[in-house]
């Protein structure tokens, strides 16, 4: 056991590691409703690991704004707006030193969930109709311009369904293009 910790902890400190920033734009929506996506924004922070010239483990930590824009029975339009902070954990693939193909795990945890017709209205707090954490799996791929900047696209797939009272399944389906910059 402590050969283990000890091989761990070695490669923990010959890991190359790179800290950087990332953000970008969300199109958004709930598969359980009927609507138009919501569009909104993330960003966040990443630690980049390159485990060899291939392959590498990119852990994140992200605001994401998710949601729905959707018709209510009145026939007037609303906007569902569900903000997370998540946690994904990525494998990264590099078929060429720019190209990289990604794919992994991530959980959300819900921050607010928003209520509110379009233009001007009251925003009701909806927080407690949703679940308060969702998993997902995200797929993606991205161009890493040079050292310091990429651009990318991911796809967030929901597994769980964040609603908590009706028995219609609302899985978020997130799309995403951003910036990334490594600091290091």
């Amino acid at each position: 056991m402590f050969l283990l910790i000890l091989l761990g902890f070695s490669f923990f400190l010959n890991a190359q590691f790179s800290p950087g920033i990332k953000g970008g734009v969300n199109f958004a929506n709930l598969n359980g409703y009927n609507g138009d996506s919501r569009i909104s924004l993330h960003a966040g922070l990443f630690l980049h690991h390159s485990i060899n010239n291939r392959w590498c483990f990119q852990p994140e930590l992200l605001y994401s704004g998710e949601g729905q824009h959707y018709f209510n029975s009145d026939g007037e339009e609303r906007i569902l707006a569900l903000d997370y902070v998540q946690v994904p954990l990525m494998v990264q693939y590099y078929a060429s030193r720019q190209l990289y193909f990604e794919a992994g795990p991530q959980v959300g945890l819900l921050v607010s969930a928003r209520d509110y017709p379009v233009g001007n209205g009251i925003k009701l707090n909806v927080k407690n109709d949703f679940r308060p954490a969702q998993f997902g799996i995200n797929v993606g791929a991205g161009v890493q311009v040079n050292p310091t900047l990429g651009f990318y696209g991911r796809y967030t797939f929901g597994v769980t369904d964040v609603g908590r009272y009706d028995y219609i399944i609302d899985q978020s389906r997130v799309g995403q293009l951003g910036l990334s910059i490594r600091l290091k």
